[in-house]
């Protein structure tokens, strides 16, 4: 149902997207011999739903149909590894400007992009990608540090512009080059003056400044973010989503510093600020773009009881969708409503017909049984994750992961001392 819902508002208001066929859209866009856009995403991703709610259906983007092809492609979907298997998908959501003759990525962008931001990629795409081409050929090819080296090259140079910030931002952080991360977003700062420009800084700063080892350095560096991210909070002419996500790490922060007073507090206003946002919504489609980051809030703030209407409506109103009720149970858990989690999750897990994030979902049913102490039910729900994991394409799930199973499986099948 949420996909029906979000396929239809792009139809109904933004370009025509080719939805999870890759094949027909690289196919349309080398026939008419144009760029083609793909906007990678999942279901369970809050900022991937809120673009393609509150982005991707403004009638700007009608302008570039002539030159670009636009096509999206649901990463859980099963048909969609022969897609990952080519463009691997590490931030979601992840959108991708392929040169259809090649096949190659032109241009990478990690995160949320709002109106000004997506015309810009799209007229940097459309120009071949231009002095920045080697850093977006590198980040494409998920070669990350390079990419980060490039983009520093290209800064120092004179390329201050925000789209180059950014994307040297997110490739820093991917190749865990986290001094380098906080420093540039401190250095740059005073040239990033659009709100979203901005806040996208200084999420991927606070982000990198966490991993610093400790000392007074890291200190003094949070501290000066903290500092502009809070002020941030209030600049107007964001998408609510990007907000929420400068929230979100600034709620880590206060808790990383053992701050549970301040973190607390924070939330609460994180809270409000998205109850108010739910609040103003049109479509049940665009409310439950809120919920995700509702339950964290409300989890932070101490206040899960009040997200168990707003999620038991979610489910009503989305049928289809296994997020509600998987979210439903997270809240039921941290209350102790343990058979009602139990009952919450199973209907996720009915409704979660395939992707990775049904593994996710079976990790929440085995940590309510095992709250429940009921270590039988538990074993044979972790029997079940691995069985479902070992049959997902290889490149939806890691050896990692099935290794974490197997690790979890092991443990729970050790007779008790």
């Amino acid at each position: 149902m949420l996909e029906l819902v979000l396929t239809l508002s792009l139809a109904a208001s933004g370009p025509t997207f080719i939805e999870d066929d890759f094949a027909k859209a690289l196919k349309t866009a080398k026939a008419q011999k144009k760029l083609l856009f793909v906007d990678a995403w999942a279901p369970w991703c809050h900022t991937c739903v809120a673009m393609r709610e509150q982005v991707f259906t403004r009638d700007t983007f009608k302008a570039f149909e002539k030159d670009v092809v636009f096509a999206s492609i649901d990463t859980e979907k099963t048909k969609s590894a022969t897609f990952l298997e080519k463009y691997p998908i590490q931030v979601w959501p992840t959108l991708l400007f392929i040169d259809p003759t090649k096949e190659a990525v032109v241009l990478k962008w990690l995160g949320s992009a709002d109106e000004v931001q997506m015309q810009a990629l799209l007229e940097a795409a459309r120009g071949g990608g231009g002095a920045l081409r080697e850093a977006d050929d590198a980040l494409g090819a998920n070669n990350a540090e390079l990419a980060a080296q490039k983009y520093q090259a290209a800064i120092a140079a004179g390329d201050v512009k925000a789209r180059t910030i950014v994307s040297m931002l997110s490739a820093m952080n991917l190749a865990k080059q986290n001094e380098p991360c906080a420093k540039t977003v401190i250095e740059q700062l005073p040239s990033l003056t659009a709100p979203a420009d901005r806040v996208a800084a200084l999420t991927w700063g606070l982000w990198c400044a966490l991993e610093l080892p400790d000392g007074k350095s890291k200190s003094s560096t949070v501290d000066l973010l903290v500092r502009e991210g809070t002020k941030a909070l209030t600049l107007q002419g964001l998408l609510p989503d990007d907000t929420s996500s400068l929230y979100e790490v600034l709620v880590e922060e206060r808790s990383a510093a053992k701050d549970e007073a301040g973190a607390k507090k924070l939330a609460g206003e994180w809270f409000a600020f998205l109850e108010a946002e739910a609040a103003k919504t049109k479509s049940p489609a665009e409310r439950a773009v809120f919920d995700p980051h509702r339950v964290n809030a409300a989890l932070a703030s101490g206040q899960a009881e009040k997200m168990i209407a707003p999620l038991q409506r979610s489910e009503k109103d989305l049928p289809k969708d296994y997020n509600p009720p998987a979210r439903l149970a997270l809240i039921q858990r941290e209350l102790g409503k343990n058979d009602e989690a139990l009952a919450s999750i199973e209907r996720a897990l009915g409704k979660c017909k395939e992707g990775p994030r049904k593994l996710r979902l079976f990790d929440v049913k085995a940590s309510v049984l095992e709250k429940k102490g009921d270590a039988a039910a538990r074993k044979k729900t972790l029997e079940e994750a691995l069985k479902y994991a070992k049959k997902l394409p290889k490149q939806q799930v890691s050896e990692k992961r099935i290794a974490s199973i197997e690790e979890q499986l092991a443990k729970a099948s050790a007779p008790s001392p």
